[in-house]
């Protein structure tokens, strides 16, 4: 029997159940949006390009880094930890709820910033910004999964929050590269989110969107993956052994 979609199913019904939740991650970035808009300078295509993945990035952190940290303790999760099932299986679902999530808050985003900057992103570089997008989610949702396992629920939010905004400016959302002091420029070009906002930034410029940047992001996706699953199998050694 096909778990995925049950677990799905389970994932994305509750997250949907959270105002709360819908609210604070989904339409954040749109609100942040409508506040900035009005005072940005520059290519409205890469100010909006820069916006979402700041969307994508939010349901990463707290739909997984805040969210398992606080699950872990329900009746729920310490029955689901005992079904004959593989680790994997909730990894991927989690995953695709991610997924689906990011892209209501991007398809969100978008609808309001088609009405506050003139945006001249034809179909074929809003495909490639929707995969750069999926390409960069990944990552970032194992890594929320990774903080979701080994930080307990009271410190959960504070570390996403960090992680959150540091990964945010550093990356090169907010403050573009060139404003950024020659340090962390180069320290930056290391961070996962530097090289999806690259790939988001070319993708609605119409420029080839670079293998080094796949290549990096997938390195950190194994990376963050293996943490998810060290922190789980920890976790469930510490309450089950």
């Amino acid at each position: 029997m096909n778990l995925l979609p049950i677990y799905y199913r389970t994932q994305f019904t509750g997250l949907l159940r959270s105002p709360a939740f819908v609210a604070a991650v989904v339409a954040l970035p749109s609100l942040i949006f409508l506040f900035v808009s009005g005072t940005a300078r520059g290519d409205n295509n890469a100010i909006f390009a820069s916006f979402t993945v700041f969307a994508a990035l939010s349901v990463a952190f707290f739909q997984f880094g805040v969210g398992i940290a606080q699950d872990r303790d329900t009746p729920w999760e310490r029955y689901r930890r005992v079904l004959p099932a593989s680790a994997l299986m909730p990894f991927a679902a989690n995953v695709l709820v991610a997924l689906t999530f990011a892209a209501i808050s991007v398809g969100l985003l978008a609808i309001v910033a088609s009405f506050t900057l003139p945006l001249t992103i034809s179909w074929w570089n809003a495909a490639r910004l929707a995969l750069a997008l999926v390409g960069g989610a990944i990552p970032m949702a194992l890594l929320g999964i990774a903080i979701g396992y080994w930080v307990s629920a009271r410190a959960a939010l504070a570390v996403a929050n960090v992680l959150y905004l540091a990964l945010s400016f550093g990356g090169g959302i907010f403050v573009p590269p060139r404003a950024l002091p020659a340090w962390l420029d180069a320290f930056s070009t290391w961070l996962p989110t530097r090289r999806i906002v690259e790939l988001a930034w070319a993708a609605v410029a119409g420029r080839p969107l670079q293998m080094e940047h796949w290549g990096l992001l997938a390195a950190y996706a194994l990376l963050f993956a293996g943490l998810a699953l060290w922190g789980y199998r920890r976790d469930e050694g510490n309450r089950y052994s």
